[in-house]
């Protein structure tokens, strides 16, 4: 399977493109903790994706690219991004689901279904292009960043509408990682549980789920329950949402296929083409969970050696995937990103306050059956 994902041709025209994305991928990390420094509690909200991002569209626009890099550049996006994307199952392990799995699937799946509905109706009513609706969708709805990237090669979405929609994302996760926290005290006032739930299932990206929930955490130190603080349900409910990549990315590359074809194709013909949706990096993606579990299973998840093992995969995956973000950035003309105007921005801001909504709903008129 890896090398499946890996196999490229003519290996030697790759370096100039992804040294490139590699350099600007090491400064992402670099301003991105340099930046967190000023922070004397909690790193500021600055992912080094989003930061690797900008660089790569920084370069792209002020100085331009030679032909040299092309190759290099379309390795990242086309092949790096989903080997990325297959090491970062190894997060997920099958027992926190179980732990909590049985009462935030129930709201996950409700809040993912909610912003994709919402979310693909306002896009096609306002005229934008559905494709960049649904990548907002689904990083609003699922796990942020890491979900736009995966969806965008399933439904063929353009380099410029991955980077806005990754843009859209950041913007509007960055502002609920800022606010949230407080909102969830302050305003909300839900118990420690509830408070769990609701930032695991509103936050867009799962490193800005981690931030929200630790200066929840570190504000409110005293709240507990049964030992779990609000960051230990935020995070596993978020590890859950990533989950449903492989039921919504198969389902969107189904749906946006589907209305290409003939409505008068066979029932049979379709569930063949289903399965042929389903992405070998999704399926990679599923093994390393349970891979992941049956370490942890075999070998203890305190374990010393196998937590480096699963920890390293874990670090190579963010890695990865920043150099594959950072060659986007360096493949997108910025002229084309302002052509996209308001309307991508509407589109994020009303799934955010979908998924907010829903999310605070659910946890306020259920929260007496959350508690452990």
């Amino acid at each position: 399977m890896a090398l499946t994902l890996l196999k490229f041709s003519n290996p030697v025209r790759l370096l100039p493109g992804l040294l490139l994305a590699v350099g600007l991928a090491g400064g992402a990390f670099f301003l991105s903790d340099f930046i967190g420094s000023f922070s004397q509690s909690v790193k500021l909200p600055i992912s080094p994706i989003l930061l690797a991002i900008v660089l790569g569209v920084i370069v792209k626009s002020t100085f331009g690219l030679s032909p040299v890099f092309k190759s290099g550049i379309d390795f990242g996006i086309k092949k790096l991004l989903r080997f990325g994307i297959v090491l970062m199952g190894i997060r997920l392990s099958i027992f926190e689901v179980i732990k909590i799995g049985s009462v935030a699937i129930f709201m996950v799946a409700l809040c993912i279904a909610a912003a994709l509905a919402i979310t693909l109706f306002l896009s096609q009513k306002i005229g934008m292009s559905q494709k960049l609706g649904a990548l907002i969708a689904a990083g609003t709805s699922i796990c942020g960043v890491s979900a736009i990237v995966a969806v965008s090669p399933t439904i063929d979405a353009r380099e410029n509408e991955t980077t806005y929609a990754i843009a859209v994302i950041t913007l509007f996760g960055i502002v609920a990682t800022l606010f949230y926290p407080y909102l969830t005290e302050l305003v909300f006032n839900l118990p420690v549980v509830e408070a769990g739930f609701f930032m695991g299932t509103s936050v867009h990206d799962t490193s800005q789920v981690v931030a929200t929930s630790l200066i929840y955490d570190q504000l409110w130190s005293h709240k507990s329950v049964g030992g779990l603080s609000g960051a230990d349900i935020a995070i596993t409910t978020k590890l859950i949402r990533n989950t449903f990549m492989v039921i919504v990315i198969p389902f969107l590359g189904f749906w946006f296929e589907k209305n290409k074809t003939d409505s008068r194709k066979s029932k049979s013909k379709t569930r063949f083409e289903i399965i042929r949706y389903i992405p070998i990096f999704v399926i990679g993606y599923i093994l390393m969970g349970f891979a992941r579990s049956l370490g942890d299973f075999i070998w203890g998840g305190d374990n010393y050696a196998w937590v480096q093992v699963w920890s390293g995969i874990k670090l190579s995956a963010s890695y990865l995937i920043t150099i594959a973000i950072a060659c986007i950035g360096l493949s997108t003309d910025v002229r084309k990103i302002f052509k996209l105007g308001y309307k991508p921005l509407l589109c994020g801001l009303t799934a955010a306050l979908t998924v907010g909504l829903v999310s605070w709903i659910l946890v306020t008129q259920f929260g007496k059956y959350l508690n452990f």
